[in-house]
């Protein structure tokens, strides 16, 4: 059955909403197989953290719809033990109140993968990271000393799948093949009157009320939430979001990134928004950098300046960096839709893999929290 549909249209042969996501398994059965490499249903995921002996594995905490969210940590804890909180500390004119870099050895860096259930590149690769540390080889029987070498050298935290409920949701394997309106089937879903639900109105109500879709997508929990856009001010946070709080919390990473993907080339989205101009310079040099390795082994690449994104959002990973110090990235993996740019699993897996190797390696040698929130350094005052 093909899919067509406009964002003002009904679903070609729109029907029982539940059989959609059937439909589609019987017109692209590859979408959903299970690959040896790319461990994304939730059963392998477990199985697999549940067997880490060389790192850590932690139950986080549940999701909106109580599924189990894990982390996995690797390299010695080193807690800061701090005596103010970030403002207060800030306020002082004495940051190192809240995050002192003495009292650490090394660099904690933070990875965390599927924010959205359909995006299953960046558990795919998490899952790889943490097959390396535990067996010194990938899911496809490769070494990578140099990176496993990178990885020893840091506290490595990572959070395979923030969004259990939208990976249940979402269903699809990966991408890869599909079109762009299977993957606004996949992530946001299907309205009341038999349209995909899909474009900018996507951001115009949140979090979904109940009845409002016919069909919810992998882009929301179970309680139609959107982790990336969640009210990370108001009342109650969603259970998802505040596992991940209270991880960040505890370990005070350096620096994180937060795995996404598109239809596009493989991009980073930054700088970010309301964050102060120091932290904006690291991040613009640590995306130069990353994606000028990906340049060199032939990986397109969004130029940064192609990437259209409105300008004054406040995301998930904003809300992450006020709250701890950490510099924040988001990157893009490509989807590899049909008619967009093509990029198999395997190639999708070799680019994260590279990109992580680029990230460990701009942050071990030049650091990660900017010496000062100014752009380069604090104003000498005039004499």
């Amino acid at each position: 059955m093909k899919l067509q549909s406009n964002t003002s249209g009904g679903l070609n042969g729109a029907g029982n909403h539940d059989l959609w996501i059937e439909a589609l398994r019987a017109e692209k059965p590859y979408l959903f197989e299970p690959l040896e490499f790319w461990p994304v249903d939730g059963g392998r995921m477990e199985q697999a953290i549940r067997g880490v002996r060389k790192g850590e594995a932690v139950l986080m905490g549940r999701s909106a719809g109580m599924r189990q969210i894990w982390g996995v940590t690797y390299g010695d804890f080193e807690p800061q033990q701090p005596t103010a909180t970030i403002s207060s500390a800030m306020a002082s004119d004495h940051p190192e109140a809240f995050f002192n870099p003495e009292r650490r050895t090394r660099p904690v860096l933070a990875v965390i993968g599927s924010i959205h259930g359909g995006e299953t590149e960046g558990i795919a690769l998490s899952m790889n990271l943490i097959h390396l540390m535990e067996h010194g080889v990938d899911l496809l029987g490769r070494r990578h000393d140099a990176l496993r070498d990178r990885m020893r050298e840091v506290r490595l935290v990572i959070v395979p799948c923030l969004n259990p409920d939208g990976r249940a949701k979402a269903a699809v394997t990966h991408l890869s093949g599909a079109t762009r309106d299977e993957l606004f089937l996949v992530q946001q879903g299907i309205c009341q009157d038999g349209s995909l639900f899909a474009g900018r109105k996507v951001k115009e109500v949140s979090p979904i009320p109940p009845g409002f879709l016919k069909r919810m997508g992998g882009y929301y929990n179970d309680a139609g939430v959107n982790l990336q856009h969640d009210d990370f001010f108001g009342p109650q946070l969603a259970p998802e979001n505040e596992a991940v709080m209270k991880l960040f919390r505890r370990e005070l990473p350096d620096t994180f990134i937060t795995l996404h993907a598109h239809g596009a080339p493989a991009a980073f989205i930054g700088p970010d928004a309301f964050i102060a101009p120091g932290y904006q310079r690291k991040q613009t040099e640590a995306m130069g950098y990353i994606l000028s390795r990906l340049v060199d082994r032939g990986i397109p690449i969004l130029a940064p300046e192609q990437i259209v994104t409105p300008p004054w959002s406040f995301y998930f990973q904003t809300w992450l960096h006020h709250m701890t110090g950490s510099l924040p990235l988001l990157f893009e993996f490509c989807h590899g839709l049909e008619g967009y740019t093509p990029s198999s699993p395997e190639q999708t897996l070799d680019t994260g893999l590279l990109m992580i190797g680029a990230w460990m390696e701009y942050f071990t040698h030049f650091g990660a929290r900017p010496r000062s929130h100014e752009l380069y350094a604090p104003v000498a005052p005039a004499n």
